[in-house]
């Protein structure tokens, strides 16, 4: 469900870069923890990066639950010139932060990833990172969702039965059998 969920939110994301081809949208990788990996996200700018942080699981019967998921956007753009034209756009090429964020809200506010399903709302907005790094200046927003799926405990999966296996210990007590005896079972 995690994992479906992901995809079709970074698809739906992705029509975004039929008008703004040097769009990256990707999941995230830590990419604002690891120096290291920021100055790929640099690179890769502007970017969109799909995280799922959080799901909490509701009981409304026995093996049905109402699951609220939470996931975040992670928007990120970079700007040569000033701190300000990331947020705001430079040139008529250069997207700033707040044009890609409202281009997300418009994608995935109240859109309903499965037919007949929940869609999905806006819950907060934050500024993660607005400042220089290395030769550029970075702008980073945050923006989280909600859905609320329904989710079923599943049947646990048996392996299927292919044969039975019995082995003979005489005496009782002995670890080693004297004898064993496989039955395979077949279609008749």
């Amino acid at each position: 469900m995690l994992g479906e969920l992901e995809d079709l939110i970074e698809a739906r994301l992705k029509e975004l870069c039929k008008t703004l081809q040097r769009l990256k949208v990707e999941s995230y990788g830590g990419e604002l923890s690891d120096p290291e990996l920021l100055s790929g996200l640099l690179n890769r700018c502007p970017a969109v990066l799909v995280m799922v942080p959080k799901a909490v699981f509701n009981r409304k019967s026995q093996a049905r639950y109402s699951v609220p998921i939470t996931f975040r956007l992670v928007i990120a753009t970079r700007n040569a010139r000033s701190e300000r034209n990331t947020r705001r756009g430079g040139t008529s090429s250069d997207i700033g932060s707040y044009a890609l964020w409202e281009a997300c809200m418009h994608q995935l506010v109240d859109w309903q990833p499965w037919e007949g399903r929940a869609a999905i709302r806006p819950t907060e907005l934050s500024n993660l990172i607005n400042g220089k790094f290395a030769s550029d200046h970075l702008s980073v927003l945050g923006q989280s969702f909600v859905i609320e799926l329904d989710w079923e405990k599943p049947a646990q999966a048996l392996p299927e039965l292919l044969g039975i296996d019995m082995q003979y210990h005489t005496p009782s007590g002995n670890p080693e059998p004297v004898a064993t005896d496989t039955i395979e079972l077949r279609d008749v």
